[in-house]
């Protein structure tokens, strides 16, 4: 992939939404737990029903508030990415996850969406993301990203400042709170 890949995120689920395509390409999972704790993970592949981990190096975990961080993935181990939603198994979380281990992820969300849990993560290098180990999300959402055409790539590519071109780099400083920016004009 080049670096003046364009993006263009569409939400795809709130808390009062269920209209999420969980098999369609990349996603960032936004949550505010009730501690007021805003975090979450970027997944590069599509939500997969399994009973085991996969996933890629591309995957990472982060927190907005209360301080700004971003945990990539460490080659710890290759336990990047769960989903076992409605599987029945007394050993198997039913849920979606990000790093760790079984029972004990960087970030897991019960499939019930209601609660989950947090904990430090060598998959991604990352202490927990909340105040507290057993997180309530308040707030959450659910964004998928798919890229526009080549054409639109092009035309976009040469134009503007080096932060307009890269998009990927524009984005994530957005999520993060550090730069107020839109495709067209800044707002600093």
């Amino acid at each position: 992939m080049s670096e003046t890949l364009c993006l263009l995120i569409e939400l795809l689920l709130g808390l009062d939404q269920s209209n999420c395509d969980p098999s369609s390409g990349p996603k960032i999972l936004i949550i505010k737990d009730k501690e007021d704790c805003i975090y979450g993970g970027y997944i590069s592949q599509a939500w997969d029903r399994h009973g085991d981990f996969y996933g890629d190096i591309k995957s990472f975990l982060f927190q907005v508030y209360h301080r700004a961080s971003i945990f990539k993935y460490t080659g710890a181990n290759n336990n990047v990415q769960w989903c076992a939603v409605n599987l029945s198994s007394e050993s198997i979380p039913n849920g979606i996850g990000f790093g760790g281990r079984v029972n004990h992820f960087g970030l897991f969300l019960s499939a019930s969406f209601d609660l989950g849990h947090t904990f430090t993560c060598t998959t991604f290098g990352s202490a927990s993301l909340s105040k507290t180990n057993t997180i309530f999300p308040e707030v959450m959402e659910c964004w998928g990203i798919t890229h526009r055409g080549a054409q639109q790539e092009k035309q976009d590519a040469v134009k503007g400042t080096v932060l307009e071109r890269s998009k990927e780099d524009r984005h994530m400083l957005n999520m993060v709170g550090l730069a107020n920016f839109d495709c067209h004009r800044r707002h600093f």
